[in-house]
């Protein structure tokens, strides 16, 4: 996985990408045309230190990780946490962000299914 760092990168997901939120974060995605995905985490102070912010991304990594080695989708994708993610569990991120990415999946079918009609 590949890291998000430009902010032109930041700002073309945002504006051009499909959007799904949850109690524990907010997903932004959109198909990059590559190979391979790549990933930008948004973690502001408002979900805690320095150190609690660090965490909370080191276990979001692990979570696409996971998810990615099953059915790896080539897309620039941006996770904004928001506080809740702090005390959530993993299996809780884990479901948050695949339900987020299959209702985006599917946001995206239907849409090309009414434009086609």
């Amino acid at each position: 996985m590949v890291s998000l760092t430009l902010k032109r990168d930041f700002k073309d997901v945002f504006d051009n990408g499909s959007r799904s939120s949850s109690h524990y974060l907010v997903i932004y995605a959109r198909p990059n045309g590559l190979s391979y995905s790549r990933l930008g985490l948004s973690v502001g102070k408002k979900v805690g230190t320095a150190v609690t912010r660090n965490r909370v991304k080191r276990r979001l990594r692990a979570v696409i990780r996971t998810l990615f080695q099953a059915t790896p989708v080539a897309c620039d994708m941006v996770i904004v946490a928001r506080p809740a993610a702090v005390t959530a569990l993993f299996q809780d991120l884990e479901r948050a962000i695949s339900r987020g990415l299959s209702r985006m999946a599917h946001e995206k079918r239907t849409d090309s299914a009414d434009k086609t009609l």
